[in-house]
This record gives C-alpha cells, sequence and structure tokens, in this order.
C-alpha cells in the first residue's frame, strides 16, 4: 500500500513539456488502488463496528431484562415470605387454641408446621441465591465482550452498584 510519504517524495522525469504522462497514470493509478483499498477495509470495519454496536445494545436489554426480573423476584420472595409467616402465624394460634382442647397434640402440629415453614423459607432462600448467581453470570458475560474498554467501565460501574446493595441474606 502506498504511503503519504512515498507520494511526497516520488519524483518525475520531466519531459521538455512537463512530465512523462505515462509515469504520471501510473502513479495515480497506484493511489487508486490504494485508496480503493482502504476503502474496503473501512467499509469492512464499519460493518464489525455496527455489528458490535447492535451486540452490545442486544446485552443492555438482557441487562435491564435481568434487572427487572431480579427485581420481580425480591418483590415475589418478600411476598411469599410474608404470606409464609402470616400463614405460619395463623396456623400456630389456631394449633394453640386447639391445646386447650386436646392435650399433647399441639406440640407435634407446632413443630411440624415449624418445620413446613423452615423448608419454605429455605426454598425461598435457594431461588433467591440460585437468582443472584444466574445475574453475577449474565454480568460476567456482558464484562468479558471485547472491544468495549470505555463502555465496559460503565457496564461495570452499574452493574457493581446493584450488587452491593442486594444482601445474601434472606429478606423475611
Amino acid at each position: 500500500m502506498i504511503t503519504a510519504k512515498e507520494i511526497d517524495s516520488r519524483m518525475f522525469e520531466q519531459a521538455k513539456p512537463g512530465y512523462k504522462p505515462e509515469e504520471v497514470d501510473e502513479f495515480l493509478k497506484e493511489i487508486s488502488d490504494s485508496f480503493k483499498e482502504l476503502q474496503a477495509q473501512l467499509a469492512e470495519k464499519d460493518k464489525k463496528m455496527a455489528f458490535l454496536v447492535e451486540t452490545v445494545k442486544k446485552y443492555k436489554q438482557d441487562e435491564e431484562d435481568l434487572k427487572g426480573a431480579l427485581i420481580y423476584a425480591q418483590k415475589q420472595s418478600r411476598e411469599i415470605i410474608a404470606e409464609a409467616q402470616q400463614k405460619a402465624e395463623q396456623i400456630i394460634a389456631e394449633a394453640n387454641v386447639k391445646s386447650d382442647e386436646i392435650i399433647g397434640s399441639t406440640s407435634v402440629r407446632r413443630v411440624r408446621e415449624q418445620e413446613a415453614f423452615d423448608t419454605l423459607r429455605k426454598e425461598v432462600s435457594d431461588f433467591r441465591t440460585n437468582l443472584l448467581e444466574m445475574y453475577r453470570d449474565h454480568l460476567s458475560l456482558i464484562n468479558n465482550i471485547p472491544g468495549l474498554d470505555e463502555e465496559d467501565e460503565e457496564v461495570e460501574d452499574t452493574a457493581a452498584e446493584p450488587m452491593e446493595e442486594v444482601s445474601e441474606q434472606p429478606v423475611i
């Protein structure tokens, strides 16, 4: 490929009325070919850039979807826990009323209901932990997109903030 320095340093042999037309034509052909090659390379890089931009947009949308899903899951887990607590309290209250009528059976029922409540609490906690792990995995995939120097830092900054706010402990 011809360079700007070669263009500046190129000398043409002078003929009586001026430069030799064959040399000038040959040099102009070289310049034309070089520019065509540069334009083709630029077009290919533009295609690659457009593909990367679309990929980043898709990943950003996926990230937004994951954030929404995480917020929804947190809300649902709070509702499930509150409902489970309410249900457990109702069951325990009923068990206490029946304990006056049936001595001995109340303690067995209470233990069973508490185990059911604990099992439900563990399931909610496991669900939340798995969802957080999936969210982290997706963020890791997004952060590993090649060629995103400045945008990569922005994604890490915005991705790190929600993770700091989210506790690993179940909300009860």
